[in-house]
């Protein structure tokens, strides 16, 4: 049966053949139609081999052969011109693996499901200020929504802190979190060893950090790098904080509760008669949504106890609780991100299919006459369309081949940026999976439309007359290309003018931010964290004893400590000045200032001047009077006109003792690069000792040379007391520029390959011209014409492209960098020196585009152009 199939379609085949040949010589000799030789053929010699060629068309045989053959045509031709094809596969393989090494974040950060039992009911809970600030939990409320909601099944209180244990190697800090017995509901998780934490031992009396139950859970991490996967740890005992904790159990791998990767999990304790125990607005809060709860039933449900317990007790007034997904909250910081740079690489593939699609067109117009003989001979339009998509889709086959290569290298090229001080946010690592392969599949599939739709449009267009009679480039096909081609170019221009914009602003944002005065010096201060314990004297007296050793080392200029560091987090609260009506009868309407815990010596270590009165000192000790420094920003606002020293305040801190204020100092950036000063006050270290403390030391050599020295003085005082996160000031404001850098250089980059993009359009077309022209520059400059008037004519088609597409790229532009301005910082979205500066670069790079080839017309020979044609 297959051999007589096989003999079958064998015959076929030669009969087809032979039937194709009568036709063209009907067409040839006689000078009919394809479709009149077509009859003149059935009627000479029957329906027989017609009706067969029917058959086989039914199973699509006619067409599958057809395509085999212009898939073996085109690929020869692809070959043929290497130069062309490697040019137009490298352009589409850089459209296609930027949007494929973007779509990987997108996937991995927006799309793949979380790690969790039913992530879609799970929610952040955070408490929202009249201004529509996001703050953390009151221990108070979460205590009062665990009692009144009924939207959550479970809600759980956490916060991370540092834990101080004995390592192999010594004193050692690790992380921890506090956190609720609800924490394993609202996961849906259960220890892969022993059993999680009950109610009653997260219930405590007393504020210290310790591990109040005395239980510990182990993350699988630690469990494997300290305890080398010990199968017996339940029942063991681990010091923390100086006191003996039993492991309860162990996590399962790659867990993390939220944003949270702790070593250890320590049961919180809240003391539920005096929950301002272990702080006020510092937690963070998750819940899980019972079964049939909306996320927007269950933000009025949490509104309408807000108000409630507003009234009911004096708590503040007019705020309100977020609710939001967990998925939300996690990529708070990084989906404005991912959306911007996938609209900057989707601009990107448009300005490459732009480009491609452009010398596809200048193929297809160098190829009419074969085209129209193509037709001549029978080939239907749809036939020409078929032959001009294949070649699209192959090149674009193969640049989606080289985009994913390119993706999967540039995507771990941005997750090293991400991870590098989190400069592009929490980015998570990325994968190839079938959505990201189906992504740049569909891709490659829209570069293929997008390349191959306009030269397959005209080329379903021409005249074949015309064609065959005259080859001129003055022929209408030759003005219509002439005309898509300009229109390709503008388009180029216009999207690389909005990316260079954008580009330039983002530049102007980084070079804003390196020159933001501080109100401090950055260099020769080394900084470590610290973990203090002890009763208030004695994390007062250990602090000091430590200050002591290491201002007494000759590399050490000054030594001092603060809670926490500038250019990080803050603490805020209320305050009122003693003797003066307060504004309000309760704490709420108090006015708002920034606190600050630091040491004597903190303004002289980081070179913060003091303007008035006296810093901090020896006197300053617990059992002393209470006294305090504000900023200038405070004296100005608070004190207008007179001087603050002297007067007396009550800051809501740990008890509203008055302090008197001793001192005036310079305005610093405490709270970000970006963040203009705010009203602060500095509390003595001495008569408000921390937990969490930070040493800052101003070296007279490189801090780097002397961690080893500090650490020693460190030890001399308590062999317990471990350091960590030992940075340079220098590298934390590396690691808050890190960011706006990486972010720049991403969008400058593609900014550079769109004007890079655009310039080979402008000069492929304007090439294309001169090449079209020859005959009539020749015959302008047989009769005169001055090489540099040629020059000239040349030159003024690009730049009136050039022109045409940067006026439409600020149009586009005023309209879309204002999705640009959350990015920016003392620089408006409509910045007319960035806008200036795009706009002569370009002039400047289409200059160079155009030159190249007019400057090739200017050297046409006349007597060789008169015989061009």
């Amino acid at each position: 049966m297959l051999l007589r199939r096989g003999r079958f379609d064998a015959d076929l085949d030669e009969e087809m053949r032979l039937h194709r040949e009568l036709r063209e010589k009907e067409q040839i000799e006689r000078g009919l139609s394809p479709k009149e030789a077509h009859c003149a053929v059935q009627r000479r010699f029957g329906n027989d081999l017609v009706l067969r060629e029917e058959s086989r068309d039914m199973w699509g045989w006619s067409w599958l052969e057809n395509t085999s053959q212009d898939v073996h045509y085109v690929w020869r031709i692809l070959m043929k011109y290497p130069a062309f094809t490697t040019l137009a596969v490298l352009t589409l393989g850089l459209g296609i693996g930027a949007n494929t090494a973007i779509f990987t974040f997108v996937d991995a950060s927006l799309l793949k499901p979380l790690p969790y039992l039913d992530a879609g009911k799970i929610a952040f809970i955070a408490e929202l200020t009249p201004k529509r600030q996001v703050v953390h939990v009151h221990p108070l409320n979460f205590l009062q929504w665990q009692a009144r909601s009924q939207s959550f099944e479970a809600l759980a209180l956490m916060q991370s802190i540092p834990v101080n244990t004995m390592g192999p190697e010594g004193a050692e800090q690790l992380s921890g979190l506090w956190t609720t017995a609800g924490l394993f509901r609202v996961f849906g998780v259960s220890p892969a060893m022993g059993r999680a934490f009950t109610e009653d031992e997260t219930v405590a009396v007393g504020s210290p950090p310790t591990a109040v139950g005395h239980v510990v859970i182990l993350s699988r991490a630690l469990w494997q790098q300290r305890f080398a996967s010990d199968p017996h740890i339940i029942g063991k005992q681990i010091m923390l904080y100086g006191e003996a904790n039993t492991i309860i159990g162990v996590m399962p791998a790659g867990f993390r509760a939220g944003t949270f990767d702790p070593d250890f999990y320590l049961p919180m304790p809240i003391d539920r008669q005096k929950p301002d125990s272990i702080g006020s607005h510092s937690f963070d809060c998750y819940g899980r949504l019972r079964s049939g709860v909306d996320f927007a039933a269950a933000r009025a449900e949490m509104n309408l106890i807000a108000s409630r317990l507003s009234r009911e007790y004096e708590m503040d007034k007019d705020w309100t609780v977020s609710v939001e997904s967990l998925r939300d909250q996690l990529t708070t910081d990084t989906r404005p991100v991912l959306f911007l740079l996938q609209g900057v690489v989707a601009v990107i593939l448009l300005i490459v299919c732009s480009n491609v699609a452009g010398l596809l067109l200048t193929r297809s117009i160098g190829r009419r006459s074969e085209l129209a003989v193509r037709v001549s001979v029978g080939a239907s339009r749809l036939r020409l369309v078929q032959l001009l998509g294949i070649e699209s889709l192959l090149l674009s086959a193969a640049g989606g081949a080289a985009g994913l290569l390119l993706g999967m290298w540039a995507s771990r090229l941005l997750y090293g940026l991400a991870r590098g001080a989190g400069s592009l946010g929490n980015l998570p690592e990325a994968h190839l999976d079938l959505r990201v392969l189906g992504f740049a599949v569909g891709v490659s599939l829209l570069s293929t439309l997008l390349c191959g739709l306009v030269p397959a449009w005209q080329a379903s267009r021409f005249d074949i007359q015309k064609t065959l009679r005259d080859n001129s480039s003055r022929t209408s096909e030759g003005l219509l290309h002439g005309r898509l081609s300009g229109t390709l170019v503008v388009s180029q221009v216009a999207l690389a003018v909005v990316l260079l914009i954008g580009a330039g602003l983002l530049l102007r944002t980084f070079s804003h931010l390196l020159d933001v005065r501080l109100g401090f010096q950055p260099e020769r201060v080394l900084t470590m964290q610290m973990l203090v314990q002890g009763d208030e004297p004695q994390r007062a007296n250990k602090v000091e004893a430590i200050l002591d050793r290491i201002n007494a080392l000759p590399e050490v200029r000054a030594a001092a400590t603060i809670q926490f560091l500038p250019l990080g987090p803050t603490s805020g609260t209320g305050f009122y000045i003693e003797g003066e009506p307060e504004p309000a009868p309760t704490k709420q309407h108090r006015a708002g200032v920034e606190v600050s815990l630091v040491s004597r010596g903190y303004f002289a270590a980081m070179r913060i001047p003091v303007l008035a009165g006296r810093p901090f000192d020896e006197r300053d000790r617990i059992g002393s009077p209470r006294v305090c420094l504000v900023n200038s920003l405070f004296a100005r606002q608070y004190f207008p006109g007179r001087d603050p020293i002297g007067h007396r305040i009550v800051v809501e801190w740990s008890d509203e003792v008055p302090a008197e204020i001793v001192g005036v100092v310079g305005d610093i950036r405490q709270n970000g690069l970006t963040e203009s000063p705010r009203p602060t006050v500095f509390l003595g270290q001495g008569q408000f000792p921390a937990y969490i403390t930070h040493l800052v030391v101003r070296t007279k050599v490189d801090p780097r040379t002397v961690v080893q020295a500090i650490k020693n003085c460190v030890h001399e005082v308590d062999n317990a007391q471990p350091v960590s996160n030992i940075k340079s000031m220098d590298d934390y404001l590396a690691d808050s520029l890190s960011r706006p850098r990486a972010f720049s250089a991403i969008v400058a980059a593609f900014g550079a390959l769109a004007l890079m993009l655009a310039a080979i359009g402008a000069y492929g077309v304007i090439s294309y011209s001169v090449s079209k022209r020859t005959h009539e520059i020749g015959i302008r400059v047989a009769l005169g014409a001055r090489r540099n008037a040629v020059l000239a004519m040349v030159m003024k088609q690009g730049l009136r492209l050039t022109l045409i597409g940067t006026t439409f790229g600020i149009v586009g532009s005023l309209v879309l960098m204002r999705f640009l301005s959350s990015f920016l910082f003392d620089v408006k979205p409509i910045d007319p020196p960035t806008f200036i500066a795009v706009c002569v670069l370009l002039m400047v790079v289409s200059v160079f585009a155009t030159y190249l080839p007019a400057r090739r017309a200017t050297k046409v020979d006349p007597m060789v152009a008169l015989r061009y044609e």
